[in-house]
């Protein structure tokens, strides 16, 4: 099948790798005139890393991550410890179980799969405006003015807004959204007590704070997520510090002098998890943070968006060419992350 991606972004190469590596000719549609990735860092369990060893870039993402040993988990109204879990060490050649991660060291190892498969082909400047569906194949209008033709469109990540206000993709209840603040703070900047090899959360009862050194260990990546989100949607938008303080008023005083350690924030708006939003209708599917809204502690949606392109791949194995089947099967069976206790805020001692 010939399968456009919208979206080339962690979860587009993520879908690319997936489906290319299957044989499916893919079309990765990016609006940006350059594939690459920012955003803040990233945590990776052994689930993460299971996923990634399915798509072929495990290791090479165990390569240029930080294992790390220890989850802390604090009140962050009264800056008590609530319990410690030790992290495993990975099974043979030392390899990390448990680990952090600039979201660049997912991305460019997605992006060699990418490369390296002659049925992928990555099309930049190339931004996705709508869709018509025409018998036997989907058209993509794109932002230029170009119309590209194929068998089944994967709308990933930010693409999803192609179908936001459309009725039939909602489910029937109303989303709730939360909004998530992050920043990179270089080490030196950082009080030394959270220097170490750890994660820690400071929870609260609306909102989250989390912190975790990164490779090299010269940056601390901060974030910190208030749920039930009413502003307006934002996308990466900057904003200082007093901004970010003031959306979270009842943060205790110990997790306000962690916020305070940020200085250059960005900030941007998730949906909340609806039991029947729809990800797939006809020719045309959701994948990663559309379809799957990543858990208010898991808010950089790797988990969802590595695991709906394993399931979109697995799916299409036994759908013999035919699109619409082969995504109504991805709609029915994907199925939502198991809980992992020591990978989310709120971990106690074990």
């Amino acid at each position: 099948m010939r399968i456009l991606v919208a979206g080339g972004g962690v979860s587009g190469l993520a879908t690319a790798v997936a489906l290319g590596a299957r044989g499916h000719h893919v079309l990765v549609l990016e609006q940006r005139p350059v594939l690459t990735e920012g955003g803040a860092g990233i945590r990776l369990a052994p689930q993460d890393f299971r996923l990634l060893d399915r798509l072929g870039v495990g290791d090479a993402v165990r390569e240029r991550s930080l294992t790390i040993d220890e989850f802390r988990t604090m009140d962050g109204t009264t800056g008590e410890p609530v319990g410690t879990t030790a992290l495993p060490a990975g099974q043979g050649g030392g390899r990390s179980a448990h680990a952090t991660a600039h979201r660049l060291d997912v991305y460019e190892p997605l992006l060699e799969a990418c490369w390296e498969l002659d049925a992928v082909q990555l099309c930049p400047n190339s931004r996705v405006v709508g869709h018509t569906e025409h018998g036997e194949s989907v058209a993509a209008a794109l932002a230029d003015g170009r119309s590209v033709t194929g068998d089944a469109l994967i709308l990933t990540g930010g693409a999803r807004s192609v179908v936001r206000h459309d009725p039939r993709w909602a489910g029937d209840a109303p989303r709730e959204r939360h909004a998530v603040y992050h920043t990179v703070i270089p080490m030196e900047l950082v009080a030394d007590r959270w220097q170490d090899g750890a994660a820690t959360c400071w929870v609260g009862a609306a909102w989250h704070v989390a912190h975790y050194p990164l490779p090299d260990s010269r940056y601390l990546s901060l974030s910190a997520t208030r749920r039930d989100h009413t502003g307006v949607d934002l996308d990466g938008a900057r904003v200082d510090l007093e901004h970010v303080l003031a959306a979270f008023p009842e943060i205790g005083y110990a997790a306000r002098n962690v916020l305070t350690m940020g200085r250059d924030w960005r900030v941007r708006t998730v949906p909340a998890r609806t039991a029947d939003a729809r990800r797939a209708r006809g020719r045309v599917a959701l994948l990663g943070e559309g379809a799957e809204p990543a858990h208010p502690l898991e808010a950089s949606g790797l988990r969802n968006a590595l695991e709906g392109a394993v399931a979109l791949g697995a799916s299409g194995d036994a759908a013999e060419g035919d699109a619409p089947r082969w995504l109504a099967d991805y709609d029915t069976h994907r199925a939502d992350p198991a809980p992992n206790v020591p990978e989310r805020c709120g971990a106690g001692r074990r």
